[in-house]
Parts: C-alpha cells; sequence; structure tokens
C-alpha cells in the first residue's frame, strides 16, 4: 500500500463511515500519554485513531474537549460533572500508546459508574514512507487500538460483526525463535538443506514469521524486533538452530510476548520431517507446550521446504492462544 494512501486512510473513513442507527455511547476522551520512542505518531494521530476505533465497533462516539459542544458549554462555565451530563457522556477514557522497534502497544482504560476496565492491545508496524523508509505506524496504531478496545468492553467479537474494514479481534503477541536442524549423516544421498544448517536454520525462522502473520489471532514480530528485544537485556546474535535459552524467553516475556513457535527439520530414511511448536510463556517465563504440528519432505528442495514451514505456521495458528488454566 501506497504511502499516500495509508497515510489519508483515517482521515477519510472518519469522514465516510456510516453512522449506525441505533443509539451510541458517547466517550470522553480524558487523556493521551505518548511515550518518546514512538516515532512519526503524534497526539493528534491517537486521538483520531480512538475516534475511528470507538466508530467503527458500532457503539461508541468519542467526545473530546476540544469539540465545539464541550468549549461552548465550558465557556458558559458548567463544571464537567454538568457538561458530561448535558453531552450524555457515559464513560471517560485514557490512552497510553508506546513503540519497541516494529511493536506497537496501546493501552485503553475505562472509567465510569464506579467501573474501571482495561484493554491492552499490539501491532505490528510494517507500512514505511515512500520517499524517507521511516516508519508508517498509522494503520498499525488503529489496529493495537481495536484490539484493546475489545478486551476492555469484553468482546472479541466487536469488530468481527461490525463493518470493520480490518476484522480486527484480539491477539496475541508472538516470537519465533529457532529452527534446529538434526542431520543424519549415515543416510545416503546427503541434502544440501543439512549441509548449511545456519542458513537452512534462519531461512526456516523467516518462513515460520512470514506463515505466521497470515493469523489474525496473532502479533508475530519481525525478526529485527525480536533481536533488538534481545538486544535490550545484552543478549545478542541468537543462535537460529538453537532453542531459545530462559534468558531469551525472559527478555521476550519482558516486553509482553506471550507465546513462541520453535521448529525442528530432521534427516529421516525417507527424506525429512519438519515439526513446529507453538509454545505459551507462563508468568513464571516457562514454557508451556500448546499445539505442534509436522509435515514430510521428500525432497532436497529449499523451496520446498520454506513453502512447508511457512504452511505449517499459518495451520499451527488457525485459533486463538488458550486462556491460562
Amino acid at each position: 500500500m501506497g504511502a499516500g494512501v495509508v497515510g489519508v486512510l483515517a482521515v477519510v473513513l472518519l469522514s465516510t463511515f456510516p453512522l449506525a442507527a441505533k443509539h451510541k455511547e458517547h466517550v470522553l476522551l480524558e487523556s493521551i500519554e505518548l511515550t518518546s520512542r514512538c516515532s512519526g505518531v503524534s497526539a493528534a494521530k491517537v486521538a483520531a485513531g480512538v475516534a475511528l476505533a470507538l466508530r467503527q465497533s458500532g457503539q461508541f462516539t468519542l467526545v473530546t474537549p476540544a469539540d465545539s459542544p464541550y468549549v461552548s458549554l465550558q465557556a458558559a462555565g458548567l463544571p464537567a460533572d454538568s457538561i458530561k451530563a448535558r453531552l450524555s457522556i457515559g464513560r471517560r477514557l485514557r490512552v497510553r500508546v508506546d513503540c519497541f522497534h516494529g511493536l506497537l502497544r496501546a493501552e485503553l482504560t475505562l472509567h465510569g459508574a464506579g467501573q474501571r476496565s482495561q484493554g491492552i492491545g499490539y501491532a505490528l508496524i510494517r507500512h514505511r514512507w515512500e520517499n524517507t523508509d521511516e516508519p508508517l505506524a498509522d494503520v498499525a496504531l488503529l489496529q493495537a487500538l481495536e484490539r484493546a478496545l475489545c478486551l476492555a468492553v469484553s468482546d472479541s467479537l466487536l469488530y468481527a460483526r461490525s463493518d470493520s474494514t480490518m476484522r480486527i479481534v484480539p491477539a496475541a503477541v508472538l516470537a519465533v525463535t529457532s529452527m534446529v536442524v538434526r542431520d543424519n549423516p549415515s543416510l545416503v544421498p546427503p541434502w544440501e538443506l543439512f549441509a548449511d544448517a545456519v542458513a537452512t536454520s534462519y531461512s526456516g525462522i523467516l518462513a515460520a514469521i512470514t506463515g505466521a502473520q497470515r493469523s489474525p489471532y496473532y502479533v508475530t514480530l519481525d525478526i529485527d524486533t525480536r533481536d533488538s528485544m534481545y538486544a535490550y537485556f545484552r543478549l545478542y546474535e541468537p543462535e537460529p538452530g538453537m532453542p531459545p535459552s530462559s534468558d531469551e524467553i525472559a527478555a521476550l516475556a519482558y516486553f509482553g510476548i506471550e507465546a513462541l513457535v520453535s521448529g525442528t527439520i530432521e534427516r529421516t530414511s525417507d527424506g525429512a520431517r519438519i515439526e513446529l511448536v507453538l509454545w505459551r510463556i507462563t508468568p513464571e517465563h516457562n514454557l508451556q507446550l500448546v499445539a505442534r504440528r509436522s509435515r514430510k519432505l521428500d525432497d532436497d528442495s529449499r523451496v520446498r521446504y520454506l513453502e512447508t514451514v511457512a504452511a505449517l505456521a499459518e495451520e499451527l495458528l488457525l485459533s486463538p492462544l488458550p486462556a491460562l488454566p
């Protein structure tokens, strides 16, 4: 998608999206907190994204202190509680947005009627400006806000039922960590896939990321963002052919990563066997098995190997991450 198209996405949708006939709850935008790590994200963009996320849910309308009705009532000397009553404001909303490399995190907190609810949503920044190659976070911002709102209102189908253009659902953050290569030198003829184990491991991880990013139920890190998380804790140059260490797991958990995918390719008498495993990171930073998928590889073809890994990753992530018992 061209940068120009993406850049005006929010403006176009805000001006053309039809209002639902049913009554919508008015929500007051109380505050926006934006960390300095979010390059290219402004408070104005966050406000526009929140307005669009609420509107696309079909259930809410955003009110801000800058809106003319609010300003007029404030100028007339009405206290805050009276303004909220006049504008039929049901709840107040606080927003916090943070970024780390390619991962964007949105946190929404709703207050009202003595109740408080919170939702946290993530998205991967996958667009860049054409001229400068700088990150363009508009789409990721909207995705993260919509995921956060699903959780804040306890409705995972909030956008799946609506006319949302992206059909967003809550998504767990996932990292692909490794592809272990296990050769059997006694089998002939030798396969080239096993001769260069490092290249096979690394390319397998990239293929698994490609397949995993097709799932709507997971936000899968790109490898640069994953490695930046490791580097934050001085864990440099992780081995692609080794299972993740306890330090690497703890580093990912620190940034909110909830699940891992690891893989193996093993030489067998009838070719090779590829397996991918989905793990949950527990609160104690242990790994809990969730699911596994495997397929046979008939020939020594790198293209077939990468296609198989991507297909397995997509199959492995066809359903949401189960809740902790």
